[in-house]
C-alpha cells in the first residue's frame, strides 16, 4: 500500500507534518523502534514508527533521520502520547526529504500496522485469485487445442521467467529466453534421467563457465523418466521475482497436461495402426496403405516411389510400464511424420523419408515457438527428410538421429537396455513387410552389442553377426558355453589370462610374431598359452574352422 493509502484510513486519524508529496512512496513494512540507530534493521519500505524515546536533544533527530534515509524507509511515524512531535525532528525530515507523520495518542502503533497488513493481505488475496484465474484461462486453452508452444510462452512472459521445455533425449518443445544448443539440452536431459526429482544443474561445458538452472521433471498420466518432459527454470528460487515459485508450478501443471495430451493423441494412433503388423505379414497391402495413410494419391507411380523406413525397438528385460516400449520409440522418431505402435517383441514405427530438401533452421525454430509442431522441432534432426535422389543417405542420417536420441537416454536405462533396429528405406507399402522383418534382425543385432542403448541398421545385416542375432538365445549360450567353458573355468581357477590371450591371437589372424610382440611377451610363452587353450578344448588354432568357433564364440562372450 502507498503512504497516503494510510493516512486515509480515517479511523486512524494520522496526519503528514512534512513531505506530504512523497504520499506515493509505497509501505512494505511496519517497524518500531525507540532506538537511535535502528539502521540495520530497516529495509526498503519500511514504515518506521516510534516513541522518540531515543531523542536527548535537538541533534539527535537528525542522525535519526539520516539512518532511517540511508536505509531506504519509505517514511516515518512519530507518536505524539508524549506531546508534540519536536520541531527539531520535522526539520530532519524536511531536510532529508522523508515524510513524517503524526501517530496521535489514541491510536496504537499496533493498529497501524494491522491496517498495512490487512490492506497487503487483501492485495494479495486479489493477486492470487487474478493468477489463478489466469492459469485456468491457459489451461483451458491448452485442453481445446491451443498450441502449447504459445500458450507456454505467454505464461512464462507473464511470470518474468526465462525457461525451456524439452523431452527425454533433449528435444526442444516449448520456451522464453535464451535459446540453450542442441548439446546443453541433451546435457540437461542426461542430467533429468540421472537424477529425476526437482534439483539445480550447470548447463555450462566441462570447464567452461556455468549457467544454473532449476530442473524440474515434467510427466504425463503415466508417468516414467524415459518419455517424461523437464521444465528447466534459469537461476535457482531465490534468483526468481516475487511469486517465482508458484509461477514455477504452475507452468510445470501447463507443460503436464501438454505432456499428458499428447500422449494421450500418440496412444489414439497407435490404436489407429494396430493391425498394421499383422496386415503387412498377411500381404495385405492396400490395408495397410489405408492404415499408414499413403494411398491418398490414385497415381500408382508415385504411389510406389514412396519411400519410408522401419524402425522395431525392444526393452530387455520387459518393463512393468505399460506400453513403455512404443512410448520410448514414439521420443525416438518424435517429429519424424511417424506414429509408434506396439508390435510382437516391443514396437514399431514406419517413417516416410520424404523428398523435400531438409527444413531450415529457421523453419525449425518457428515450428518450435508455434506449439504443437514445436514439440517435434529441431535439433539439427534432418532424418525424415533425405534429398528424393538418395533415399539410402535418408535413411542412414535416421539411423544417426535415433542413436544420438538413444545415447542420451543411456542414463535412464537402469534396469533395462534398450535396442533398436533400423531397416533400409524402401518403395511402396509392399516392401514393408520385408523392411519390418529386416527391422527385426537389425534390432536383436544391436541387442548383441555393449552398452545400455544399441542402434543397428539393415546395412549391418552382412555380417555375421545377423547369423548370431538369428540364432535362439540359449543355442547361443549353449555354444558360447561349450567352447569357451573350460577355458574360463581354468582362469578363474589359476587366475590365468588364457580368454584373453586367445582373443588377441584371434584378432593378429593367428600371427605368432605380431601377436607376441603387441602383447610385450615371448613367442614361447604365446605358444604355451595357446597350446593350454587347444588341451581344454581339444580344438586345433591352426585350422580355418576352429578359429572361426572361437572367434565366435568369443563374440557372444563379450
Amino acid at each position: 500500500m502507498r503512504i497516503s493509502d494510510l493516512v486515509a484510513a480515517v479511523h486512524l486519524r494520522l496526519r503528514f507534518l512534512t513531505r506530504a508529496e512523497h504520499a506515493d512512496r509505497a509501505v512494505t513494512r511496519v517497524y518500531t523502534t525507540d532506538l537511535l540507530h535502528p539502521e540495520r534493521y530497516i529495509g526498503g519500505g519500511d514504515l518506521v514508527l516510534t516513541g522518540l524515546m531515543w531523542r536527548s536533544g535537538p541533534g539527535d533527530s537528525d542522525t535519526f533521520v539520516r539512518g532511517l534515509v540511508g536505509s531506504g524507509a519509505s517514511g516515518l511515524g512519530a507518536g505524539a502520547a508524549l506531546g508534540a512531535v519536536p520541531a527539531d525532528l520535522v526539520e530532519a525530515c524536511e531536510s532529508h526529504g522523508l515524510p513524517l507523520i503524526e501517530v496521535p495518542a489514541e491510536t496504537s502503533f499496533a493498529a497501524v500496522a494491522e491496517e498495512v497488513q490487512r490492506e497487503q493481505t487483501g492485495s494479495l488475496l486479489a493477486g492470487m485469485a487474478e493468477t489463478r484465474q489466469r492459469h485456468r484461462r491457459l489451461m483451458a486453452d491448452l485442453a481445446a487445442g491451443a498450441g502449447f508452444g504459445g500458450v507456454f510462452a505467454t505464461a512464462a512472459d507473464q511470470a518474468g521467467l526465462a525457461c525451456r521445455v524439452v523431452s527425454s533425449t533433449g528435444r526442444p518443445v516449448a520456451g522464453v529466453g535464451p535459446r540453450p544448443s542442441r548439446a546443453e539440452r541433451e546435457r540437461l536431459a542426461a542430467q533429468a534421467l540421472r537424477r529425476p526429482h526437482r534439483h539445480t544443474a550447470d548447463l555450462a561445458e566441462p570447464g567452461g563457465s556455468g549457467r544454473r538452472v532449476t530442473v524440474v521433471p515434467v510427466g504425463g498420466r503415466e508417468s516414467h523418466p524415459l518419455v517424461d518432459w523437464v521444465l528447466a527454470v534459469d537461476g535457482e528460487p531465490d534468483s526468481w521475482p516475487e511469486d517465482g515459485a508458484e509461477s514455477v508450478e504452475e507452468l510445470a501443471a501447463l507443460a503436464g497436461l501438454a505432456r499428458s495430451l499428447g500422449e494421450q493423441r500418440a496412444a489414439d494412433d497407435a490404436r489407429h495402426l494396430h493391425g498394421l503388423g499383422r496386415l503387412l505379414a498377411a500381404q495385405r497391402f492396400d490395408e495397410a496403405a489405408a492404415l499408414l495413410e499413403v494411398a491418398g494419391s490414385p497415381d500408382e507411380e508415385e504411389r510406389a516411389r514412396a519411400r519410408h523406413v522401419v524402425v522395431s525397438a525392444e526393452l530387455v528385460p520387459e518393463p512393468a510400464a505399460c506400453d513403455l516400449a512404443r512410448r520410448v520409440l514414439g521420443e525416438l522418431v518424435a517429429g519424424l511424420s511417424a506414429t509408434a505402435l506396439a508390435a510382437e517383441g516391443g514396437a514399431m514405427a514406419v517413417v516416410p523419408v520424404a523428398a523435400e530438401e531438409p527444413p531450415s533452421d529457421a523453419s525449425r525454430e518457428s515450428e518450435e515457438s508455434g506449439g504443437a509442431a514445436g514439440e517435434a522441432a529441431e535439433g539439427g534432426a534432418p532424418p525424415a527428410a533425405g534429398a528424393a535422389a538418395n533415399a539410402g543417405a535418408g535413411a542412414e542420417a535416421l539411423r544417426a538421429e535415433i542413436a544420438r536420441r538413444a545415447a542420451v537416454l543411456e542414463a535412464g536405462l537402469r534396469d533395462h537396455r534398450l535396442a533398436v533396429g533400423v531397416s533400409t528405406a524402401v518403395p511402396g507399402v509392399a516392401a514393408l513387410r520385408s523392411a519390418a522383418m529386416e527391422a527385426g534382425h537389425a534390432r536383436r543385432l544391436a541387442g548383441m552389442r555393449g552398452g545400455r542403448a544399441g542402434v543397428a541398421a539393415g546395412t549391418e545385416l552382412d555380417s555375421h553377426e545377423l547369423l548370431l542375432a538369428a540364432v535362439p538365445e540359449e543355442v547361443r549360450t549353449s555354444y558360447r558355453d561349450r567352447l569357451l567353458g573350460p577355458v574360463l573355468d581354468y582362469d578363474r581357477t589359476h587366475r590365468s589370462d588364457l580368454v584373453a590371450t586367445l582373443e588377441r591371437f584371434l584378432s593378429y589372424s593367428g600371427s605368432w610374431q605380431r601377436c607376441a610382440t603387441a602383447m610385450h611377451v615371448h613367442v614361447n610363452t604365446l605358444r604355451y598359452r595357446i597350446g593350454r587353450v587347444e588341451e581344454l578344448t581339444g580344438r586345433d588354432l591352426a585350422r580355418l574352422e576352429d578359429r572361426v568357433d572361437f572367434y565366435l564364440a568369443l563374440k557372444l562372450h563379450r
